[in-house]
């Protein structure tokens, strides 16, 4: 299973876009195209957030601002924390995701 919490934005992003069937290679800067932000930019994160009903909420338990993002389906239970709310959103997205694991 990766760890998602320790891979880097751009991995998040491009994880994201083959999921989505984005074309990441064609992104800059080796495409030239501009590419999607998903764990910055609210634009790009907002309709996977919709969609897959995710929940940001702030951790009033951290010492330090963190959020957390929550996803419940029929196939299980998947939560993710970040100082980013639309990162922990792309990681909670990105654990949904993975072959039939469940993660929590």
């Amino acid at each position: 299973m990766i760890k998602w919490y320790e891979e880097s934005d751009a991995e998040v992003n491009r994880s994201i876009a083959l999921i989505t069937g984005e074309n990441p290679d064609k992104w800059y800067p080796y495409g030239g195209v501009k590419g999607k932000d998903y764990c910055k930019n609210p634009s790009d994160a907002w309709p996977i957030i919709c969609a897959n009903k995710i929940s940001l909420n702030p951790d009033s338990q951290s010492d330090s601002p963190q959020w957390q993002a929550r996803m419940i389906t029929q196939r299980g239970e998947w939560q993710a924390d970040s100082a980013s709310p639309l990162r922990a959103a792309m990681i909670c997205f990105l654990l949904s995701q993975q072959s039939g694991e469940m993660a929590r």
